[in-house]
């Protein structure tokens, strides 16, 4: 009977139409995520990946204590799961940068709150962070200065960083207005004003899932941090924050003091919100 044979033959195309769609889908679909994570890595310091690696290790730290952490377990087994938790937090701090090692560097010192494994493994965090490379940061001084190069502002400025923190890094150089003059030139990193704003959205998000998973107020120290946050990038009102110590500490402070505790001079003409020179 044809019947049966032309059904047949109507079942394999369709499901060789639906297996080319499927197809068509799956590979739209992987072009999209490679376009939005090339633009993501290219044009916003994988500001959106380090996002959802956040989330997704919030997530996971979640779930493990939300089904494992039972007290009858014992005190080994719970051990364990804040050893598996702190370092799953570390990863997320080191694979991220900029901002993230300094959300470890503030858990790391809460001794007194967290479980001594948090404390154990995000004081890691304190080490010497990697720096960026000259080209990368001489964009960050120039827009800084509209109008001059560094070139203009600074002489023997030192190709490789002195020191580097999670949001800076530190050149020694000599000050062009001034050649005798030998200076430490603290930058920006290129990538902060680009991250800063997820990366605050970040915290909040996963502070409010922390504090809706295990009923944990937390939220009001957020705003705190987030303001003490935006406070440090701003390295003209460290500047005169340091003017301000440095009047205090000759006015109120003892001999004694002032013998042991110097501090540098701030030469503004070469200091903008994201270049500290002294």
């Amino acid at each position: 009977m044809p019947f049966p044979q032309n059904t047949a033959l109507l079942g394999r195309a369709w499901r060789q139409s639906l297996g080319g769609r499927t197809g068509r889908l799956y590979l739209a679909t992987g072009v999209a995520a490679g376009a939005v994570y090339e633009y993501d890595r290219r044009f916003q310091a994988s500001a959106i990946s380090r996002t959802l690696r956040a989330f997704w290790t919030i997530a996971v730290i979640s779930a493990d204590y939300k089904i494992n952490f039972r007290s009858e377990r014992g005190v080994e087994y719970l051990n364990g799961i804040h050893e598996r938790a702190s370092r799953r937090l570390l990863s997320c701090c080191r694979d991220n940068g900029g901002l993230f090692i300094k959300f470890g560097q503030s858990i790391a010192v809460q001794s007194a709150l967290l479980p001594p494994p948090f404390r154990r493994e995000l004081s890691t965090l304190y080490d010497n962070a990697p720096s960026s490379h000259i080209a990368q940061i001489t964009p960050v001084i120039e827009h800084s200065f509209p109008g001059k190069s560094i070139e203009n502002l600074f002489i023997d400025f030192s190709p490789t960083a002195v020191a580097s923190a999670s949001v800076a890094q530190v050149h020694t150089a000599r000050l062009c207005s001034n050649p005798t003059q030998r200076v430490a030139v603290k930058v920006q990193k290129p990538e902060i004003q680009l991250q800063i704003g997820w990366d605050l959205f970040a915290l909040r998000t996963c502070a409010r899932l922390i504090e809706y998973a295990f009923e944990i107020p937390i939220m009001w120290s957020v705003n705190e941090v987030e303001e003490r946050l935006r406070e440090e990038l701003d390295f003209e009102r460290e500047g005169n924050n340091s003017e301000l110590a440095s009047r205090d500490l000759t006015t109120l402070g003892d001999r004694q003091l002032r013998r042991g505790v110097y501090i540098p001079r701030v030469f503004w003409n070469e200091t903008a919100k994201e270049v500290l020179t002294t």
